[in-house]
């Protein structure tokens, strides 16, 4: 039997019979063979070559994925401070007084986040912004979190880079109506009227210069029914309208209602011709204006955001004299706004607000705290981080929600310190239990 190969064999036989030497058609067919194998294995021996451009690709790609996973979470805690965007002029919110001394709702928020993220709620820089200039502050990263009395809208929330966490304060615009002797009258005391520059917040930083804050978003708004304008100046019932709202309503008839020109003076004309009411609005440009013939005595009643209403009247020489009313014009759901690329972020400043809810709903605050360390109660011990590591999920120490408590307290305790002395109902901004609309997601 040959050893040559079939091909080969075959190839020779042809030849052979073309009366060719077999043996010089041999080595020709083992020289291409054998050339063949050198390319192929030459190609074989090249082939690693590619590998090292591909490498250092994935390499750079996984340094700059690891890069990204430094959000702010890890830029606070490197830091050892909070960086806080505030309004710091609005008295229950955000106030520094001449000592330097902050204070306010939006205050207490903030440094509940430092308590749970750095365990210490004093590690916070406050940071004053204009309205202008807060969304900027987050997206070029000069704040870590802006708590300035902003208005959640759709607008802004889809804006790039832009999110919000659960609302702290339900607000919406509402009517302060005097009560007592006009400025001018002979009844009146001589006390001076206070400047606006100092008692009033800027026009600019008003949440009525939203977008959103259209007259279609009043909570206490009567309902048409469908009904035309001229069926809804009927007679009847406000059926759609608390006894509180109607009953407030009634108190304007015929008043002069100082208002800022644009979507607030809008509201007020839209809600006080449903229902049939007659008052007459003395619209002017803008909030300095409003408040300052109000003081004057140029008209009786002054409408904006019930957070400023009550915020003005805490700096009016006789604030009993004024009495803000049970009435909402619009919606205002004042919340905190952060990065909105920080999902990890996000989550932190969410937990931490419903902390706040929940410590109030289980009756933990921040004079008891200390007694439930032992409880047997599985809900509570979990929320304390007794019995679970939720805290540790988040990316914080598991006594995160006591360093809350310790420092700061519960929603309770943060409203009845800044915004119980400004006489403002809580409510909206009660719990779910009582009717309001302060509602935590479960922590489990």
């Amino acid at each position: 039997m040959s050893l040559m190969p079939k091909h080969l064999t075959k190839t020779a036989v042809l030849l052979k019979e073309k009366a060719l030497p077999a043996t010089k058609v041999t080595f020709r067919q083992w020289g291409l063979v054998t050339s063949l194998t050198f390319v192929l294995l030459s190609g074989c021996q090249e082939q690693p070559k590619i590998a090292p451009t591909v490498t250092p690709t994935a390499t750079a790609t996984a340094a700059a994925t690891n890069k990204d996973k430094e959000g702010v979470l890890e830029r606070v805690k490197a830091r050892g401070k909070l960086l806080c965007g505030v309004n710091g002029k609005l008295s229950g919110f955000s106030y520094v007084d001449d000592k330097g001394l902050w204070s306010g709702l939006d205050v207490d928020y903030c440094r509940a986040i430092a308590a749970a993220v750095l365990g210490d709620a004093r590690a916070v820089e406050f940071k004053p912004l204009l309205a202008k200039d807060r969304f900027t502050a987050i997206q070029n990263g000069e704040i870590d979190i802006l708590m300035r009395n902003t208005t959640r809208t759709l607008t802004r929330d889809v804006t790039p880079n832009i999110s919000f966490a659960p609302t702290t304060f339900f607000d919406g615009q509402g009517v302060m109506l005097r009560i007592g002797a006009k400025p001018n009258s002979p009844n009146s005391s001589p006390s001076a009227s206070p400047s606006p520059s100092s008692s009033s917040p800027s026009s600019s930083a008003s949440p009525s210069a939203s977008p959103s804050s259209a007259p279609e978003s009043r909570p206490d708004r009567p309902d048409k029914d469908g009904k035309s304008d001229k069926d809804s100046k009927s007679d009847k019932p406000l059926s759609k309208a608390s006894d509180e709202s109607a009953i407030a309503l009634k108190e304007l008839t015929d008043k002069k209602i100082c208002v800022e020109t644009g979507i607030n003076a809008a509201n007020l004309e839209s809600t006080f011709k449903e229902a049939n009411i007659a008052i007459e609005a003395m619209v002017l440009p803008d909030l300095d204006s409003v408040l300052n013939a109000y003081t004057k005595g140029d008209c009786d009643a002054i409408s904006s955001e019930k957070s400023q209403l009550a915020s003005w009247r805490s700096k009016l020489p006789r604030p009993a004299d004024h009495k803000i009313l049970d009435l909402s014009l619009s919606k205002e759901p004042l919340s905190p706004a952060l990065v909105g690329n920080d999902d990890r972020w996000r989550d932190v400043v969410t937990w931490v607000i419903y902390a706040t809810f929940y410590a109030e709903e289980l009756g933990i605050n921040m004079d008891n705290y200390n007694i439930f360390k032992d409880t047997k109660n599985p809900e509570v011990s979990r929320f304390l981080g007794t019995s679970d590591s939720l805290g540790i999920e988040l990316g914080l120490a598991p006594d995160w929600t006591t360093q809350i408590l310790k420092q700061v307290g519960n929603y309770n305790d943060i409203y009845s310190r800044n915004i119980t002395p400004l006489d403002i109902p809580r409510g909206l901004n009660r719990q779910w239990k009582q009717g309001g609309l302060l509602y935590s997601m479960p922590f489990r």
